[in-house]
């Protein structure tokens, strides 16, 4: 099913970028005060500035997502027994955080290039270009441009610092984003893609608000193979919402 919305208002903007999530989070009798930061597009000089200071174009996606919105925040509140803990949190950085990342000398020297299932592993040498997008526990979510056969490959990975470890999340930004909304921004939802372990109390939070995310509950690792990200679910993204919030003419669809 698709329709028509003349006049985009912000509030039918971030109701139509987030699927119905902040409902499902509303109407979840353990999740309380759920807040949305909504911003201002970035400017495009900005943008423009950004690409030219790193000698690389932000991914098509990325651009049209900052020129909509400089930024995305949300944020909710667990109740256990009438306490509230802020715990859950949906976050893509605004454009001025988007910063390259070199690591520590310790990190350079320990991190080897390697292959993994069947992906070349980001590396520090010249031949990557890493920049921060995002934190996760002792991790770093980073957005990777990957020199290979003279072409430049974007992708965003999960580096776990602690280990030197890269963990490959996905291909492009909107898969990334969906994933946060799948996710319901809960803690450490990252790890949960890629396979890591999760610690005791974020796996008691995943039981409270999102059993089914939970890979011993859903085989997540195999989904993730197979059709969940690649066939994507019924509802989905529509790339033309981020084409700056200063364009009132619109499209969106949602299936």
């Amino acid at each position: 099913m698709s329709f028509f919305v003349d006049v985009v208002t912000e509030d039918s903007f971030y109701e139509n970028l987030m699927l119905g999530v902040m409902k499902i989070l509303e109407n979840s009798p353990c999740v309380k005060n759920v807040e949305i930061d909504m911003r201002s597009p970035c400017d495009r000089v900005a943008l423009s500035t950004w690409e030219q200071r790193h000698c690389c174009n932000l991914p098509e996606e990325m651009r049209n997502f900052y020129a909509s919105v400089d930024g995305f925040l949300l944020t909710w509140s667990l109740d256990i027994s009438g306490e509230e803990f802020p715990v859950g949190k949906m976050e893509v950085g605004d454009l001025a955080s988007l910063k390259r990342f070199v690591g520590t000398k310790e990190q350079q020297t320990t991190a080897e290039s390697s292959r993994r299932d069947g992906l070349q592993l980001p590396s520090f040498s010249p031949r990557c270009k890493l920049f921060e997008i995002g934190q996760c526990g002792e991790s770093k979510i980073i957005l990777v441009y990957q020199i290979t056969s003279d072409q430049c490959e974007p992708g965003i990975w999960l580096y776990h610092e602690t280990k030197c470890q890269w963990h490959f999340i996905t291909n492009n930004f909107i898969n990334y984003f969906r994933m946060m909304l799948v996710h319901l921004g809960l803690p450490l939802w990252q790890y949960c893609v890629v396979g890591l372990s999760l610690p005791t109390w974020v796996e008691q939070v995943f039981f409270l608000v999102g059993p089914h995310l939970l890979p011993m509950t859903a085989k997540l690792k195999e989904t993730i193979s197979t059709t969940l990200w690649n066939d994507g679910p019924i509802n989905v993204i529509d790339p033309t919402i981020f084409k700056g919030k200063e364009n009132k003419q619109r499209i969106l669809k949602k299936k």
